[in-house]
């Protein structure tokens, strides 16, 4: 929003009565027309299933690496041992992507009223990035019983580095004007969040949740690998299909893997349409 003869307007509404939107102004188009971005997206995915199959017909790779043929074969005649030990997966995904938004909420909040916070924060993220998953989880298995909670809290770990610097960005984007506009009118941080600042971190916002929730997906599947639930999960389903060297259930495990993570990839842009739509 901005400030215009000491009342609160909207950036759409500014923009409607021929203004522009800070926030539109920074971010600008992207990549073209929106039919263009379409266009080339398509082009892309239908380009992988055909350099796919070549580079399997090679046989350059060996033969553990099966086409998309086989693999989709597999995943039909396999699909309810799949999805039986994907539901599990999907639900800590769920469970700790909904845990995360709440910290987020309450983050960009907090960075806004007191934005020294966010330096902190840039600091435990690069902590934390720092730690390898695969090899956390058995120690977080000597206090933490394994199962559903186990990775559930490996999940939040994974998804907590790029809300950590979402909330750093967040914290930049927000104070952006205050020092001048909101000064000139004391308005308190808090309240100028609200009306001003969060509309300029939408766009933080909008790259942030993009990341964490596939990477909340990533964290759970890591989790299993490392042993964290008992006889279910899909990686669980990996690593057995690795070991008992069955590559076509292998690569059907990672089809639904890549499509779970691009699906996980469009909630989050579904989720941010509406406010992309009131900041342009």
């Amino acid at each position: 929003m901005t400030l215009t003869s000491q009342r609160w307007v909207r950036p759409g509404r500014l923009a409607r009565a021929g203004g522009a939107s800070p926030v539109a102004v920074a971010a600008g188009p992207i990549g073209g027309s929106p039919l263009t971005r379409a266009v080339v997206t398509a082009v892309a995915i239908a380009a992988l299933p055909g350099a796919w199959a070549v580079l399997a017909a090679t046989g350059w790779l060996g033969p553990g690496f099966v086409g998309p043929v086989d693999t989709v074969r597999t995943l039909h005649d396999e699909w309810s041992m799949i999805w039986y030990n994907a539901r599990p997966t999907l639900s800590a995904t769920v469970t700790g992507a909904v845990i995360l938004l709440a910290v987020t909420v309450l983050g960009m909040m907090v960075v806004a009223v007191i934005p020294a916070i966010a330096t902190a924060l840039g600091g435990l993220s690069v902590v934390v990035g720092s730690l390898p998953l695969i090899a956390v989880t058995p120690a977080l298995a000597l206090v933490i019983t394994r199962g559903a909670r186990l990775v559930t809290t490996v999940t939040v770990l994974s998804g907590l580095v790029p809300v950590a610097a979402m909330l750093v960005g967040a914290a930049v984007a927000a104070a952006r004007g205050r020092e001048d506009l909101g000064a000139l009118y004391a308005t308190p941080r808090l309240r100028w969040w609200r009306h001003v600042g969060f509309w300029h971190t939408v766009p933080v916002l909008d790259l942030g949740l993009r990341a964490m929730l596939p990477a909340c997906f990533v964290g759970a599947i890591v989790a299993e690998w490392s042993g964290a639930t008992g006889t279910r999960g899909l990686g669980q389903v990996m690593v057995n299909a690795l070991f008992s060297y069955q590559p076509a259930l292998l690569w059907a495990s990672l089809l639904v893997a890549a499509a779970a993570a691009l699906g996980l990839f469009a909630i989050a842009a579904a989720i941010m349409a509406p406010l992309r739509r009131r900041v342009r």
